[in-house]
Formats: structure tokens, sequence, C-alpha cells
């Protein structure tokens, strides 16, 4: 491999637009599909991808981790649209945008929102204020918490369709396959293994990423039958050491792991007992709290750092 985001008076329509993703989940098509994978990874040089009307070039992926502190926020680009992983925290909700701006962005076909934390949902109220977003894929869980009520609130006002996960199902882009490896129970007593988690596959390479899930979801998913092989992990949960268990890392096999988090954050993340696993198998480490945003091109064969 070369390395070259609480109205009042909106209780029962709260209830009803819960009501409302399930339903939007039973009738949601999707296109199923499959890949096996291994890759190529190239060079490290330049700061920005080269990206055409907020889409990567043909037969291209371009993947934007977005420097968001302590959060997570991937924009996706694929020949035929784009897809954006969470978006960071109401702090950084401008910067989201404005980095989507940037990039070329003027509609974002799928949005992702793994779970209902903050640091990963905030933000995504501003993106649906200011984007055409056809789909929010989300999992069947609430949160009483305003941010979580904005959230919905933002997704009525746009009309953004609601898609609830089902592992094993995919999309299609373009030549970019999104499969959904996570969550496949229900019932979980804590939010992060809740996590959407995808596996996205352009060519013979492929990302995964599982948002906070920790250890329950892990283990799940390395039961399911599902393909997890990557050469770029996303690493869960801010590189907490309640998730990347030896077992997955090593089904996964990345060559690269990306740990989105905040410099001088109060957890303590990346924790030294991830960071040791990923060295003793030889991943190549990059960090949002060191290089800032990080982004990666491909075109199914060769993956470039920039």
């Amino acid at each position: 491999m070369r390395v070259t985001r609480r109205k009042r008076g909106k209780n029962n329509n709260r209830f009803l637009f819960i009501l409302f993703i399930a339903l939007c989940s039973i009738i949601a098509a999707w296109h199923l599909g499959s890949s096996n994978l291994q890759g190529t990874v190239s060079g490290i040089n330049g700061t920005e991808a080269s990206v055409a009307e907020g889409r990567a070039a043909e037969s291209s992926l371009v993947v934007h981790f977005i420097d968001v502190g302590q959060g997570d926020a991937t924009l996706i680009q694929t020949s035929a649209g784009n897809v954006l992983i969470d978006g960071g925290d109401r702090r950084t909700a401008d910067t989201v945008v404005r980095y989507l701006q940037n990039s070329g962005v003027d509609r974002i076909a799928y949005v992702i929102a793994t779970h209902p934390h903050a640091d990963h949902i905030a933000g995504l109220v501003n993106v649906l204020n200011t984007f055409d977003v056809d789909t929010i894929i989300m999992p069947r869980v609430a949160h009483t918490t305003v941010t979580f009520e904005r959230l919905l609130d933002a997704i009525e006002t746009n009309d953004v369709t609601v898609r609830e996960p089902s592992a094993g199902s995919s999309l299609t882009l373009g030549d970019t396959v999104f499969t959904i490896v996570a969550p496949i129970s229900t019932g979980y007593r804590n939010l992060n293994n809740y996590s959407v988690s995808v596996r996205v596959a352009h060519g013979s390479v492929a990302f995964l990423f599982t948002g906070d899930a920790e250890a329950e979801s892990e283990n799940e998913m390395l039961t399911g039958d599902h393909n997890l092989s990557a050469q770029v992990l996303h690493i869960g949960h801010h590189g907490s050491n309640s998730s990347t268990t030896q077992a997955f890392l090593d089904a996964v096999s990345p060559e690269i792991a990306v740990i989105s988090l905040g410099a001088g954050n109060s957890y303590g993340h990346p924790h030294v007992e991830v960071v040791n696993r990923l060295e003793g198998a030889g991943v190549t480490i990059y960090r949002t709290d060191l290089q800032g945003t990080i982004v990666m091109s491909t075109d199914g064969t060769i993956l470039t750092v920039h």
C-alpha cells in the first residue's frame, strides 16, 4: 500500500413526529449491494482536495475529516452527490457550514446523524437550515435534550425525509457503496451504541465510520455477517478506551486511523490504550487536534492523504 445540530407547545407534534420517523423507516427503499475490498494509499501532500461543483471528479471519492474540536463531522463527496456524517457541536456549526460551502456543496444527498449526542448533531441544525438535504439517516432513539428537539424541528421545517438505519442495507452514489453495519439491535443502555456505523467502499478502497460505538456495538458487528475490513478506520468515540477493542481492530485491519478530537480535551482522548493498540498494529495515525482537517481522496485504487 503506497501512501501518495425546544419549541413551546409542540409536545404532541413531537410525539407524532417521532412516530413519523418510525413510519419512514418502514417505507424506505434501499439498494442492496456489497463489495470485497483491499487497497493502496499514496503520498502526503497538499491541504485541499480538488472538487468540481460540490462533487468529486468522475470515478473519484473525496473524504473530509473536518476539524470541529471535540466532535465529529465528515464530508464525503462522490461523483453522484454528497454525504455528511454528523455535524459537530453548536460552537462549530458555522465552521461546518462554511467548510461545506467552500467545498462547493449546495445539496446533500444523505446526512447521517450517527446518534443524538450534541457533539455529533448540534451542527446539523445549521446544515439542514442552509443546504438542500434529501434524506437524513438516524437511529430510532430519542434524547431529552434541547439540541435533539432543535434537530427534529429543522427536519420538520425543511421537509427532510427520515430513514432508520438497517444493518446490512446499502445505498449507492455513483461508484461508491455505503453499507450500514450497525446498530444491529435495540435497547442499548448507552446512547453511544446506537451509533450508525457505515462502511464506505470505492473500488478497492474502503473507509469505516463508527460514530461513538462502544465495545458492545463493536462485538455485535463482529458477530454480524458484514464485511468490516477497511484501509481507513475513523476511530470510535474520539479515541476513548470504551471503543476500538483489539478484536475489532483486528477485524478491520486498517492501515490508517483518523481520530477526531479537540486539543487538550478534558476526557484525556485519545486514551493511551487505544494509541498503543494502533501503534502495535502498525497503523498510521492522523489526529484533527494535531493536524486539523484531514482530506483523503481516492480513484478506487490509490488513496492520497492531504
